[in-house]
Order: structure tokens, then sequence, then C-alpha cells
């Protein structure tokens, strides 16, 4: 038998130590218990992810108004820019001081210029809050209370009439004593939005409307005195705030949350935001969050801000061209509908207002201001409100206003001088150039796509049945 050099033994030796420690690699790689602990780990990650971009985007649809109002009061209760449009304190009204026009219009998208407008944010978490106002003699006004689920209830002619009157916000839950002459008005939320208007009848009223808007103020009620206004504090700084854009999205609402009332049939879903720390029995932390939660939660409210966006475009029903929305200021579940309101501005009850709204001539194109459109309104077919109609025209992707050679804005059953037909229909001259003849019928057009808005105070029954429907926009 050949005998093993020294070396060669060495070696053998050395090729029997790897391939031990390879064995040993080998098992330890393909162990069943490491290969569970792995793929549990990679689940635990798939799923933290997953559910965190399923409650996210239940949560951000849920809060989007929420957080949208809660950021907009901060922004316009402080100080936040040098040359802010809108300012008041908590609970004190900011009043415009002009009709809107293009140069007055602000941040306001799509503005009625019928109105003298006025608004302010309330806080009534400690106490209620005094509304006065003043006795209007029958003239069209109305305050929205929009609480934070942006649901709105009105102080108004069409609500509580035009009677000098002392109202206080309070919540539902308030057990306190009000002055005999002051009437409750309850809202669900302990913050919310205040926004009016007072109905302007022309050039020669703005005077008279724009003291009455004077006589509109708020007061807290410890502070309340019937004889004397309450006097603002000053302007208070603040960096202004974002949070739709970041999760601190998730933080504003899991905050806000915790002081809200619970709200019949909401609870299981509620729940489900505690598992990504939004709930009010939860603390949301974004440094708690692991890698995956974070993945899902940026994911979450990406698609939801697309979900919300998608809904804003949708095709609303239409008559005639027109396109109406009625189911608005009143949501029940419908949380998307909701964030999709609030997407494009805060609205009305269709009792207190409607408002249609055409980008369409009646031969299906785009209205472009370098044609010229007629609006008829057969005898007897005007439109049936209670309070006044208006149409304006805005440019189509800005819904601004645009300067015209008239400063006219808006045309209406309160337009000074309009002329009817001798049949008693009504005809509405729609250009941008001046028209050669009947130049009180005329609203000027802005130049390029453009979309009409109709206006209706107080729309009759009628309107709210369908059963009165707008006539269509016909190009010359």
């Amino acid at each position: 038998m050949t005998r093993l050099t020294k070396q060669t033994k060495q070696w053998l030796k050395a090729l029997f130590i790897i391939l031990a420690l390879v064995l040993i690699a080998v098992i330890t790689l393909f162990n069943p218990a490491n290969l569970v602990l792995n793929q549990q780990a990679k689940n635990d990650a798939i799923i933290a992810e997953k559910m965190a971009y399923h409650v996210g985007v239940s949560a951000y649809l849920y809060g989007y108004p929420i957080v949208e109002m809660t950021t907009q009061m901060h922004n316009e209760t402080h100080q936040v820019e040098d040359n802010q449009q809108v300012y008041a304190p908590v609970n004190r009204l900011y009043r415009f001081g002009n009709l809107v026009n293009p140069e007055t219009a602000g941040n306001l998208r799509a503005p009625n210029s019928d109105t003298l407008y006025y608004q302010g944010w309330y806080d009534i978490s400690r106490q209620p809050l005094i509304v006065h106002t003043p006795d209007t003699s029958g003239r069209y006004f109305t305050i929205a209370v929009t609480n934070l689920y942006s649901e709105v209830v009105h102080i108004g002619r069409r609500t509580t009439g035009t009677k000098e009157r002392l109202f206080a916000l309070v919540t539902p839950t308030w057990t306190g004593t009000l002055p005999d002459n002051v009437t409750p008005i309850v809202t669900e939320t302990a913050q919310g939005w205040l926004l009016g208007r007072i109905l302007v009848t022309g050039p020669d009223d703005f005077t008279a409307a724009q003291s009455l808007v004077e006589q509109i103020w708020l007061a807290p009620l410890d502070e309340f005195n019937a004889e004397t206004k309450y006097q603002a504090p000053e302007p208070m700084n603040a960096k202004k705030q974002d949070a739709k854009t970041s999760l601190e999205f998730f933080a504003v609402l899991n905050r806000v949350l915790k002081t809200l009332p619970s709200r019949p049939g909401e609870a299981a879903l509620i729940a489900q935001f505690d598992q990504i720390g939004v709930g009010p029995n939860a603390t949301f932390d974004v440094d708690q969050l692991s890698a995956a939660q974070r993945k899902g939660l940026q994911r979450a409210m990406d698609d939801a801000e697309q979900i919300i966006k998608a809904s804003t475009q949708r095709t609303i029903a239409s008559f005639n061209g027109w396109m109406i929305s009625k189911d608005i200021g009143r949501y029940d579940y419908r949380y998307m509908h909701r964030a999709a309101v609030v997407k494009g501005g805060y609205g009305n009850v269709p009792e207190e207002s409607l408002y249609p709204a055409a980008v369409f001539d009646s031969n299906g194109n785009l209205l472009d201001g370098s044609n010229e459109f007629r609006i008829t309104f057969k005898a007897g077919q005007l439109p049936p409100v209670n309070g006044f109609w208006s149409l304006s025209a805005y440019q189509l992707t800005s819904a601004k206003l645009a300067p015209n050679s008239i400063n006219r804005y808006s045309i209406g059953n309160l337009t000074q001088g309009i002329s009817y037909n001798p049949d008693g229909s009504l005809t509405l001259i729609l250009q941008h150039e001046v028209p050669k003849h009947n130049q009180t019928n005329w609203l000027p057009l802005p130049k390029g796509h453009f979309m009409l808005v109709m206006r209706l105070y107080e729309p009759q029954q009628k309107v709210l049945d369908n059963e009165w429907i707008l006539p269509s926009i016909e190009r010359l």
C-alpha cells in the first residue's frame, strides 16, 4: 500500500475541514427554522406596508376635510405672510371691504360679485360664541356655519329671518345657560368656519350693505356685552402650515380626532385608524413607524390624493349642458365625495344656494370667448328663487374673473336696466366684444375658454326637484 506523504495528509486534512465547514454552512442556511424566521420577517414587512397603505387611504379620505380646515384655520387666524389677504383672530370676523372683481378676488375661487363677504374661524371648546346679526329689513344675507366635517348649518334670511338677533354657537354637549334673548345654534365640532354673504343690489346700495356688515360681530360668552363690540387682539405671527404634503397629515388628524365627538356608525372605521397611530386612542409618531409602514403611508397619501382629484373631475349629471350638484353640505358616510367637495371649496346646503355650471354650449363645444352666445328664458320660466339669481363667467383653468370695459362680472334679476322681450321672455347676451344692441343685457366674456356659473339663492322646490331646468347655451 502506498504511503501518503506528510504533505498530502495535511492537504487532505485541510480539505476535510473545508468540506465540513461548507456542510455546516449549508445545513445552517437551509435550516427549516431559519427559513421560517426569514420568511416571517418578509411577511411582517409586507403586512405592515400593505395594512399601512390600506388604512392610510381610508384615513386620508376621511380626514381630508378635517386636516384641510384645521390648516386653513391656523393660516387665517395667524399672521403667516407679510402681505396676507385674509386675517382675523379666532372668534373674530374678517370683513371684505369690496365687492369681488379681478383685482379684489384674492385667493377666492369663482367668487360672486353680488354680495359682500365676511368670514371667521370659531373655537367654542371652552364656551359658546355669541353672533350678532342686525335687522336687514328683508335683505338677503346668510352665515354658513361649517364644522370640521364640512357639514353646514345656516344663520340668515331663509332659516332665522332678518330681524336683529343674537345667536350662540354651542357644542352638542354644552350644558350651560344662555341669556334669554340668545338663540343656540348647535354645531357638531368645537372648531369650524363662518362664511357670510350679504346682498348688494347695485352701486347705490353698497354703503348701506357695508354698514350692515359692520353690525355683524362675534364675542365669546364671558366677554359678551350687548352694547359694546369686543375688540380683536393684535395679530399673532406664525409659520404657514400645509400638512397635506407629508406624513404630518396623519399627525394633525390624530391630534384633532382626539377632540372630536364620536359619530354614529363610525366606531369600527375609526378603530381601524389605531393601526397606524391615528385614532383617538392612539398617538401618531413617525419615528416609531417601521420603514415598511412609512412606505405604505406615503403611498397611501399619494394614491388617495389622486382619488380625490379624480373624484373632482367626474362627470356630474347635466341638464341642457348645465352641471349641477345638490348633494353638498351634508355627507353622511360619503367620505370620498366630501373630500372632493372640500378640494374645490366649501359648499352651502342646496336649500340655501345652488350653483349650476357649464363649460359646453348646446352643440357640445367648449365655451370660447371668441364666439357669441345667447341664453333665453321663456316667459314664465325665469329662475324660480326666493332670493335672487345671477350669472357669471370665469376663465376656465383658473376660475378667475376677467377684466372688462364696463366692470360687470354678473348679470341677473337685480341688474339695473335689464330689459325683457315683448313676450315676457328674457335674453342674455354673452360675448367678449361690446354688442351693438342691448348692452344692458350683456355679460362680458373672458378671452379664450371660459365657464359659466349660475347662482340660485334660496331656490324654490321645483329647482330642487329638477322640475325647472336652465335653458341651453346657444352659440350664434
